[in-house]
């Protein structure tokens, strides 16, 4: 009889250690978890990079390294783990890479194949975040800070909407530069840096697009002005361009450089809350049609 008792135990303790490892497993796999929720228009998934287009009407979990997708007239949103936002614009294509928590930082590589968008990041609590955002040009680590961030006809645009002073540099070809809030940096396909100041036709060109131009932080902030029609105003590289070079109206007091950087070294080090290195250019992933900038 107490054999008979020992093994009625022994089993029900295994079943509940085998429960509890899968509940454990559960909670692990949700901490991890990237939504992909749609705000406007016609937004999916795709597994591979020429993958199936997979319509999203609600919300969905991205699994390690799909591709988020929106269409014309079209707007999503990322929620990551860690609550960090990143708003996708119209015609925009990114994969999305897993999300780790490493002692340089929580955060995730998003890959930029073409479009626009916001990102929020949070800066955890006595450290920071550890975003990586790579376009066929460039890569721009962010370490917390809400920004705009754009790539088209070959062109990267980053537009600081909320910066400290010392949170942000932009290292191209082994130059840096300095960029805080109010202020934008392009990068073309040859190597060429202007900065200059945000502007409104600077955010015109990224709302027009669909994403949100709010300087705050937060749902709320993330999703402002996204309701309506997207589509139709200045593209928001050719607006931030125009920015740099001092060609917007009431900003005659940015000031605006331009520079050709030499071939980068890809072991540069990369300090400071934004990071661009210049890349050897080769043709763009395949993505979804958009209007040319």
């Amino acid at each position: 009889m107490a054999r008979s008792y020992a093994r009625f135990f022994l089993r029900y303790f295994v079943l509940g250690l085998g429960l509890l490892a899968g509940l454990q497993s559960s909670v692990g796999d949700a901490a991890s978890n990237k939504e992909l929720q749609r705000l406007k228009g016609t937004i999916g998934y795709q597994l591979g990079d020429a993958g199936q287009f997979n319509q999203v009407a609600a919300k969905y979990v991205l699994p390690d390294d799909a591709f988020a997708v929106t269409q014309k007239q079209s707007a999503a949103l990322l929620q990551l783990p860690d609550s960090s936002l990143v708003g996708l614009g119209q015609d925009t294509k990114v994969q999305v890479g897993a999300f780790n928590q490493t002692a340089a930082g929580p955060g995730s590589t998003i890959t930029v194949a073409g479009g626009t968008l916001r990102f929020d990041i949070k800066r955890p609590q006595g450290g920071t975040a550890n975003y990586r955002f790579n376009t066929p040009t460039s890569t721009i680590g962010v370490r917390g800070t809400v920004g705009l961030l754009a790539f088209a006809g070959g062109q990267t645009t980053v537009a600081c909407l909320a910066c400290a002073a010392d949170s942000v540099t932009v290292t191209v070809g082994g130059q840096s530069f300095a960029l805080a809030t109010g202020q934008v940096i392009t990068v073309t396909a040859t190597g060429a840096v202007t900065t200059g100041a945000v502007t409104s036709a600077t955010l015109s060109g990224f709302s027009s697009s669909g994403v949100s131009t709010s300087a705050s932080s937060g749902l709320s902030a993330a999703t402002a002005g996204v309701g309506g029609a997207v589509g139709g105003a200045a593209a928001p590289a050719a607006a931030a361009a125009a920015a740099g070079a001092g060609a917007i109206g009431g900003a005659a007091a940015a000031s605006a450089q331009t520079k050709t950087s030499p071939a980068p070294n890809p072991g540069a080090t990369q300090s400071g809350t934004i990071i661009i290195q210049q890349a050897p250019v080769g043709p763009a992933p395949a993505g979804p049609a958009r209007r040319p900038f």
